[in-house]
């Protein structure tokens, strides 16, 4: 009997063994990952899932109760100081970026439905003006295919405004949105896009971002800037999608919670369609993020991760040696700038100082910014304006070598900052090849550029390009020239207001680095009262160092704007 007890032991004991070694070899063998989850009554959590726990998740779909990609039974507790997620920030802007162009999409179906074009042509044309350039060195770098799969749907879908019914630009548009899901697929892994944390950080983006249109919008209590204000209720509208779809992940003891945010979406909805003052709608914004972030454990500086997070890293010496080759770059264009002058061969001279300028030395300054604002603007007029334009006006050769030199002068100081600086350096230690430049200012088909590189200039055989006194005779009347600048600018467009006599032809060139439009307006940028079938003034978008030209007919005066920036505006007299 003794002999029996001791053997059922040692059975015992050898079961218990080979089971330890059986989980021990199984934990082995598994990848360990932590996923973020909302802080539950009892503190913070985190799911831990193994690569054979997740390839069996879908069989288990009915038997377990799952959030994201992690069933609720494999939740275990963890303390309040792990919360605090380890994403990149940027794969959360990229995201946020990608759901504003949805929003920009989302106003311009509402609008072609009430037969606005005007409306539905400004919110095709911002995505690819102002976020598509955010977005595509990611992108590229991921799938090139997609990224200009990407440029060209977002360009159809601008060009199909005008020339479609309701139905079939909202076919159109769905299309985009497929294109901007596939996009998000690939840009972000799943890991993130399944992860509470990550999608309500992007949540907190859109709000925060939506603040600042909304406060562009509204002035002194009234509505000023209608494209703004529809892009602030276009972010909060994707905001508020996305906050569904994670809540619907969220376990049941944060019910109370969601329903809470839930109505706080609908007071901001409400607050947005009764055009509230701007102080109304930032509490209800600020509210919302706040609730948000304690609903997952998180400060509201932590939340929203993409807003600056990438400038407390410390920079690498890689980074630093690509920065720095990038002035040294800039260097070897303008001695090259100069040589070619020197021969007048001007129209080169011109494509090496706007190379300098585009091609390099804008890729570093944002990094040059942070240490010295004053610096950067300094290189940055030199390069765009006073060297350009001196290039342009034939000025001697010494004038030429002394604005060179000015240049060079400054940017041994820029050097000296960017080697010894701590925070990490952004864009300026990417390389931007021709291809995606050419993606990101995307030129509509009616348009042209260098098929080369889509920042290489014509060659503009009028080289006075005084736009004050600059006419010239012609068959029709005389042509006066109108450069348009940037948006900061006392005159975005410059001379405005322009008097000319009936018959007389206005040229508009793009002597900014970003795109504009020339677009006709009522008396006010935000009546937007042109529709597209008896504007005047129609330019479409135009890339820097595009022009665009008008016959005036008949006498009067005609109001334009940029539907890119409003806040851009101009005017033409047209006496008899």
């Amino acid at each position: 009997m003794e002999n029996r007890i001791n053997k059922l032991k040692w059975g015992k004991l050898i079961a218990i063994s080979i089971g330890i070694s059986a989980i021990a070899l199984i934990l082995s063998s598994s990848s360990l990952s932590l996923i973020p989850y909302p802080k539950t009554n009892n503190g913070s959590a985190y799911a831990i899932e193994t690569e054979n726990n997740s390839s069996n998740r879908n069989s288990n779909s009915n038997s377990n109760r799952t959030m994201g990609n992690v069933t609720a039974d494999t939740i275990k507790k963890t303390s309040s100081s792990t919360s605090k997620s380890s994403f990149d920030s940027k794969l959360v802007t990229f995201a946020s970026n990608i759901e504003k162009i949805k929003g920009h999409i989302e106003q311009a179906i509402l609008n072609k439905k009430i037969g606005n074009d005007s409306l539905a042509e400004a919110h095709t044309l911002h995505p690819i003006a102002e976020i598509f350039s955010d977005i595509t060195i990611q992108l590229a770098d991921t799938n090139s295919d997609l990224n200009q799969t990407l440029s060209s749907s977002l360009n159809k879908l601008f060009r199909t405004v005008r020339n479609s019914t309701a139905e079939q630009f909202a076919t159109e548009a769905n299309h985009t949105n497929k294109v901007l899901d596939r996009t998000i697929n690939e840009v972000v892994p799943s890991s993130n896009r399944n992860n509470s944390t990550f999608n309500l950080s992007v949540v907190a983006d859109l709000l925060n971002t939506a603040k600042g249109e909304y406060g562009e919008a509204i002035e002194n209590g009234k509505l000023s800037l209608i494209v703004e204000y529809q892009d602030a209720k276009g972010f909060i509208s994707r905001a508020e999608s996305v906050f569904n779809q994670t809540s619907s992940r969220i376990e049941t003891q944060m019910v109370p919670k969601v329903q809470k945010i839930n109505t706080m979406f609908s007071d901001l909805n409400k607050a947005v369609d009764n055009k509230s003052d701007t102080t109304t709608l930032d509490a209800l914004i600020n509210n919302t993020i706040r609730e948000i972030a304690q609903t997952i454990g998180l400060t509201e500086n932590q939340l929203l991760v993409s807003q600056g997070e990438a400038a407390a890293t410390p920079a690498t010496e890689e980074s630093k040696k690509k920065s720095l080759q990038t002035v040294a770059n800039v260097r070897i264009l303008l001695n090259q700038t100069l040589e070619v002058y020197k021969a007048q061969n001007y129209v080169e001279a011109e494509n090496l100082a706007t190379k300098a300028y585009l091609e390099n030395y804008e890729n570093i300054e944002q990094d040059i910014a942070k240490f010295d604002q004053p610096l950067e603007k300094t290189i940055e007029v030199m390069l765009r304006e006073d060297l350009r334009h001196a290039i342009q006006q034939k000025q001697p050769v010494e004038k030429i070598a002394q604005i060179i030199g000015n240049i060079n002068n400054n940017l041994v100081k820029a050097e000296n900052l960017l080697s010894t600086s701590k925070p990490e350096l952004g864009l300026g230690s990417m390389n931007i090849t021709d291809a995606q430049l050419t993606a990101a200012t995307m030129t509509p088909a009616n348009q042209t550029l260098s098929t080369n590189s889509s920042l290489k200039m014509t060659n503009h055989t009028n080289t006075n390009t005084n736009t004050n006194t600059n006419t010239s005779s012609s068959s029709t009347g005389y042509k006066k020239k109108v450069s348009i600048t940037d948006e900061e600018s006392d005159k975005p467009f410059n001379p405005s207001p322009l008097s000319v006599k009936a018959g007389d032809t206005v040229i508009w060139r793009n002597d900014d680095v970003e795109i504009h439009t020339v677009t006709s307006s009522g008396n006010s940028s935000s009546t937007f009262a042109m529709t597209n079938k008896n504007r005047e003034l129609d330019s479409g978008p135009l890339n820097p160092r595009q022009t665009f030209e008008h016959t005036f007919e008949k006498p009067g005066n005609y109001n334009y704007f940029c539907m890119i920036h409003p806040s851009m505006t101009g005017e033409v007299v047209v006496d008899k």
